[in-house]
């Protein structure tokens, strides 16, 4: 029989019966009477031209499985010769304030594009997830990932671009000057939105590129759906598209309450994907908690099941950990400290602040401005006029004022604003200037260990000051107002003005929007959920040339709970990487996120209906405080008490090996009843948020209430001296030992919150085996590197509690003074460090204790030689690295 005649039956058994390409060779050998092994080379033909995409009418049998093959694939290896639109971005940006991370972009944005969906894979869909930082540059990247896929064959480019017009304006603008050339067709304009436009099938079907850039309305949104559904099908299966949802945790992700049904724009979001048959839904966004809180089993849904990338943080930005510090999560871990930029706003000024929340009584809504608010208007005029002073006159300087959603009370704030700025400029011309000499003297050195330029001096920024105060001006932008935030205003010479620009608002200020040259920040609003707290804060980003000028005055609260959501963003990001080291997906595994141990919601729980609690391993961890309070005379007595009453509990069950000569006491085969009432009774210091009595109670009661403990008490015999050379007596404590401890030396953070003494590191890595002998330690050698597995074998399943006596006499040593990083205690009394090494168990039996929320994706592994890396453990999940990861049945 012809060859060809072969080729079009098997291609239409595959077509209309949906056949395999092997099922389609065996029905027509046996149907025509032939071997099967005649059928090899038409077979490897018909894999061949489907693979190439020459087949575009491609039976559903070819294309599944070379859509299998390129969605693994790494198509993209970076630009070539003859790319054209990313060559002429990369110029562009060579020349703007991004051209010191223009390599980083580059090198992101390919890694990005490399994971799209093949665009000469017609039939091929993906779904994934970027993960920038508020205020990174995500814009940035996704504009450069654009240019590059355009560049290797994507076709239409949709952005949907956020909830507000001035976003959706910001973004038309900007992806309007950096790619869109005269070839292209501009679906939308900056002032026109989707609406109307040409027939699609008239232009893409000849190749022509073209871009729309919506808001997330629902006529838009249901314009372009009915647009996209008018092109025959096989026109838009030849067009790769590229979807792509910027701020996509807002309003995409399904919140309705009940779980078979849909939000509108959900739902609309889904049916414009539904119709784009070739291409790659790329979300954005720097919160994603509600996207990783998907549904992973709908293949409908919107969950980035093929990849997660997250950006890397930029050595130039200043995010949550490099302003408000974190908590190290092991001995390895060394994060931002925080800088000395966050000022507080005493809870008096914040209520002075709050409108009332009956509508006709915020009407006359008029408070005046505290005192704390003036602060920050005078730092925001000195600031700015120092930035001039540096030479950056034609930047953009901004000060940011978000105190309520409401919008009545933002134009009463604004009045007030006007009048105080020119009550100021009117003293300013009168010689009354010590106020604002005043901040500069307070302020102008808080933060200089991150000045890339000089403080210029007094008189430098007074002869800018003049100008300063001429330039600021006042305005709201919510959406009543009709004069709103536009750094592209032009001047009566035809230059581009330099906004100075006081900016009032609420919720068109936190999310997405971007405030150029933000200097000053003066925030009062709070939120419940780590989204929500994340997008309002827009003074995260980029500072160059006045990174020490940057202020943030907020309530002492917030900027606790910011600290904590910077060790949940480098915690998620962590799971991120370490999904693509172990080169799974979000199919297969899910992101963890960490629950707060207070009032802190991770999203609304609407968004939550997928997510489960998983559990967490204390199994060989090691973890200790180093933050304490250091003024609370009464917790300080209640951890010397718990620590007393803990040794008198062991000396009532077992024998004291005292060491007098090397301040060591120690206890062996303690109950884990008694460590656990140890717990109870010490009194952790709230920042330490890894250090939760529940869950570690919780996890000795069910995973570990056999396993005995060591205890091991920890002094030092040391003398230390003082810069000029005279001894420290640091002093001793009685713990209820027979004899007194000689207490430690650990000097705080000169970095430290008021009242607290954040020491760093209370143990030293010797410290893994402190209830080993010295000889047995010496013998190890080498092995010591790897503390868990020497307990592990040596310590046959016992946990660990050092006790570590601190003196309040501690005073900084070393390199410390030197570099000045450290200051001396300032406690009324010795504070009790404590240490725990949990023991190793072999089985976990419990599985309702957790810190961590995350969704549960369906997946198996097969026990191949090929997945070494992916053990499955008796309990039928899944270990990862030494992980658990609970899989659903």
């Amino acid at each position: 029989m012809d060859e060809t005649v072969i080729r079009q039956t098997m291609i239409d058994r595959m077509r209309r019966h949906g056949e395999s390409i092997e099922q389609a060779a065996d029905s027509i050998a046996r149907g025509f009477n032939i071997a099967l092994s005649d059928l090899d080379q038409v077979v490897e033909n018909i894999r061949r031209e489907g693979a190439r995409n020459k087949l575009l009418d491609s039976p559903p049998g070819v294309m599944a499985e070379t859509v299998d093959e390129a969605r693994l694939s790494g198509w993209y290896s970076g630009p070539e010769a003859g790319d054209e639109l990313w060559p002429r971005l990369r110029a562009r940006l060579e020349s703007s304030p991004m051209s010191d991370v223009l390599d980083e972009i580059d090198a992101a944005s390919t890694k990005v594009v490399a994971n799209l969906a093949d665009p000469a894979v017609h039939g091929l869909h993906k779904r994934g997830l970027v993960v920038g930082y508020v205020q990174s540059g995500k814009t940035a990247n996704y504009t450069a990932v654009m240019a590059k896929a355009a560049d290797a064959g994507y076709g239409l480019f949709i952005v949907l671009s956020g909830m507000f017009d001035n976003l959706r304006h910001q973004t038309q603008v900007r992806l309007s000057r950096d790619i869109v050339d005269h070839d292209w067709v501009p679906l939308t304009t900056r002032d026109a939105d989707f609406g109307k436009v040409t027939k699609g099938s008239a232009f893409l079907a000849r190749g022509v590129k073209s871009i729309a850039v919506v808001k997330k309305n629902q006529s838009r949104l249901r314009s372009l759906r009915d647009w996209l559904r008018d092109i025959p099908e096989d026109i838009r299966r030849r067009v790769p598209v590229l979807l792509l949802d910027d701020e996509a945790d807002q309003a995409t992700p399904n919140s309705a309450s009940a779980k078979d049904r849909q939000t509108r724009i959900n739902a609309l979001v889904r049916e414009i994907w539904a119709a784009i048959p070739t291409g790659t839904y790329l979300g954005y966004t720097a919160t994603p908690f509600a996207n990783i809180f998907m549904d992973p089993d709908d293949e409908q849904e919107l969950y980035p099941a093929d990849f997660i990338i997250d950006l890397p943080r930029p050595e130039a930005y200043f995010g949550a950990e490099r302003l408000f510090g974190r908590e190290p999560l092991d001995d390895a871990d060394v994060p931002d400290p925080g800088l000395d930029m966050v000022r507080d706003i005493p809870e008096e000024d914040a209520e002075e602040l709050k409108p009332p929340s009956k509508k006709d009584e915020r009407e006359d809504f008029d408070p005046e401005l505290p005192t704390s608010l003036v602060d920050a208007v005078h730092w925001f005029l000195v600031a700015t006029a120092i930035r001039r002073a540096r030479g950056q006159r034609t930047a953009h300087s901004s000060m940011l004022i978000h105190n309520t959603h409401y919008t009545t009370p933002h134009f009463a704030m604004k009045r007030r604003l006007d009048d105080k700025l020119a009550t100021i400029h009117t003293a300013w011309q009168h010689g009354r200037r010590a106020d604002l000499r005043n901040s500069y003297l307070r302020e102008g050195t808080r933060a200089e260990e991150v000045a890339t330029k000089p403080l210029p001096d007094w008189t430098q920024v007074e002869a800018e000051l003049g100008d300063v105060l001429k330039a600021v001006r006042v305005v709201v932008d919510n959406g009543f107002s009709d004069d709103r935030l536009d750094y592209d205003r032009i001047g009566s010479d035809g230059q581009a003005l330099a906004e100075t620009v006081v900016a009032v608002g609420g919720g068109t200020l936190s999310r997405g929007l971007t405030l150029e040259g933000l200097v000053v920040s003066y925030f009062t609003r709070t939120s419940n959920t780590y989204d929500t707290l994340l997008q309002m804060g827009r003074w995260f980003g980029y500072r160059p040339g006045y990174e020490d000028l940057p202020r943030i005055w907020m309530q002492a609260g917030l900027a606790e709970d910011y600290r904590f959501l910077a060790l949940v963003e480098h915690e998620i990001r962590q799971d991120m990487r370490h999904m693509e080291r172990m080169k799974v997906t979000p199919r297969q595994l899910g992101v963890r996120v960490r629950a707060h141990p207070g009032r802190l919601a991770i999203v609304a729980r609407n968004k939550m209906q997928h997510a489960d609690i998983v559990r967490v391993s204390y199994a060989g961890e090691r973890l200790q405080t180093f933050i304490f309070d250091e003024t609370d005379v009464e917790t300080i007595a209640a951890n010397h008490a718990a620590f007393t009453d803990f040794i008198v509990g062991c000396r009532g069950t077992t024998t004291e090996e005292a060491s007098p000569s090397t301040a060591r006491w120690s206890f062996r085969d303690v109950s884990p009843k008694l460590v656990t009432s140890l717990l109870q009774a010490y009194q952790f210091h709230p920042e330490q948020v890894g250090l939760r009595r529940d869950h570690m109670i919780g996890w000795i009661d069910r995973a570990a209430p056999d396993n005995l403990w060591n205890v091991v008490v920890i002094g030092s015999k040391k003398v230390h001296r003082t810069e000029d050379d005279q001894p420290v007596d640091l002093g001793d404590v009685d713990l209820g030992l027979s004899q007194r401890v000689p207490t430690v030396n650990r000097a705080p953070l000169r970095t430290s919150a008021v009242g607290q003494a954040n020491i760093k590191a209370l143990l030293s890595h010797s410290d893994w085996f402190a209830d080993l002998a010295p000889d047995v330690v010496r013998e190890l050698g080498e092995a010591t590197s790897d503390p868990r597995q020497v307990r592990r074998q040596l310590c046959n399943g016992r946990g660990l509690v050092i006790l570590y006596p601190v003196s309040r006499h501690s005073i900084p040593l070393g390199a410390a003074r030197k570099t000045d990083s450290r200051r001396p205690m300032e406690a009324p009394d010795h504070l009790m460090g404590l240490g725990l090494i949990f023991p190793e168990v072999e089985r976990e039996g419990y599985s309702d204790e957790g810190t961590y929320y995350s969704v549960h994706p369906d997946w198996e592994v097969s026990a191949t030689d090929d997945d070494e890396d992916l053990p499955v453990d008796r309990e039928g999940s899944h270990t990862i690295d030494g992980e658990k990861v609970v899989v659903r049945s």
